[in-house]
């Protein structure tokens, strides 16, 4: 079906709605410029899905095929929208021509999961809005999960952890932070979300508070390869100590996350990914001397109550 005519942008927006209503992502791209013997003629456009699949064209041919690899890096790269402009020959194509193509990336808001609503969760909620994120806060205290406390978060749920979780547990593509008042409710959290498959899974936490943690994940028998997505302690490693530090700090290695592909997660061990591809590189931290080690403060709310 030609994409330039009715029935054929009809099409491409009908797919368009269906990203955006299923929250799945993709890229428009559509001829703008179109000159000499280029296949693609001004208004041809398509979408490309991350799998590579495709839905109309732009011309078809080695181009076209240029223009869906340059369509997934756009997916990956975060950066935006942008106009990729196409010499033909340069392409190795006889017809010649020229071809602008404006790719537009769609990308569904980040859903975030919250749990606990102290001074941290507070600080994240805050820094997290202001990056286009959904965030759900969940935590049976009203005086504390609130929308006073709140105002820019999409849902507050004030139910127990385990009993939220039971009832709504997060999906695959759900981040999860938990910052709750206490290691005994973040262990329930960690417990009740950590075979769910988040996409990110944060705990706030020392390096001791992590190693308890495997312990008592393993006594619990759950899946090593599931403990090896944790993130404990959550956040780039900048010798954050107040809220607000330490929510840049997450906030950090959520973008880096974003912006580079999934990280290589380390264990709840507490160690930073290794060096890689898509793994997290904070720079280390300056030594610690004694009279200011931080090594055993666990940055959680367990002073709200």
């Amino acid at each position: 079906m030609d994409p330039t005519s009715g029935e054929g942008t009809k099409t491409i927006a009908l797919e368009l709605q269906r990203l955006i209503d299923e929250e799945e992502s993709g890229v428009l791209a559509l001829v703008v410029r179109s000159v000499g013997s280029a296949p693609g003629k001004v208004g041809a456009k398509m979408i490309v899905l991350p799998d590579g699949s495709i839905n109309g064209t732009v011309g078809g041919g080695v181009v076209e095929a240029r223009v869906i690899a340059d369509s997934l890096n756009a997916l990956e790269d975060g950066r935006g929208p942008r106009t990729l402009h196409y010499k033909l020959d340069e392409l190795g194509m006889s017809c010649g021509g020229e071809m602008s193509v404006y790719l537009e990336p769609l990308q569904p808001s980040k859903r975030v999961v919250i749990y606990g609503g102290g001074h941290v969760a507070s600080a994240v909620a805050k820094l997290l809005a202001t990056l286009d994120c959904r965030i759900s806060v969940v935590d049976e205290r009203s005086e504390w999960a609130n929308r006073d406390r709140f105002p820019e978060v999409d849902e507050i749920v004030n139910r127990p952890f385990a009993e939220q979780i039971a009832s709504q547990p997060p999906g695959p593509k759900d981040h999860v932070l938990v910052v709750t008042r206490g290691h005994d409710q973040d262990q329930i959290v960690l417990e009740g979300v950590v075979g769910r498959n988040p996409a990110w899974l944060g705990v706030i936490g020392s390096k001791r508070k992590a190693a308890k943690t495997i312990d008592l994940l393993k006594a619990k028998d759950v899946p090593a390869e599931q403990i090896k997505k944790i993130r404990c302690p959550v956040g780039l490693d900048i010798g954050a100590v107040t809220p607000e530090e330490i929510a840049i700090a997450i906030a950090a290695e959520l973008v880096f996350l974003w912006r580079r592909g999934s990280a290589t997660n380390s264990a709840a061990s507490g160690k930073q990914p290794k060096p890689g591809k898509n793994a997290i590189q904070p720079k280390p931290a300056e030594p610690k001397s004694k009279e200011s080690s931080l090594e055993d403060v666990v940055f959680d709310d367990t002073d709200d109550d």
